[in-house]
């Protein structure tokens, strides 16, 4: 996993808005993953695929199975 500082990170994703290359947040498969710092400490999780950004890497995962019932 890449890390990168928060600033880095803005710059990056508005050189790829600028360009049309951002995804949409929902149709992405959030493949490219990066951890952004600030401040020198982990400050939360970024898709370089589409921006969406959460302090918890799992918040870039779905499990549609999860909502079943078991047996």
């Amino acid at each position: 996993m890449e890390k990168y500082a928060s600033e880095q990170i803005e710059d990056m994703l508005a050189k790829k808005q600028e360009q049309g290359d951002l995804q949409r947040s929902e149709d992405c498969m959030h493949k490219d993953i990066v951890k952004c710092f600030l401040e020198g400490k982990a400050h939360k999780y970024v898709c370089m695929e589409c921006g969406f950004a959460d302090s918890s890497r799992a918040a870039f995962f779905s499990y549609p199975q999860s909502d079943q019932e078991m047996g």
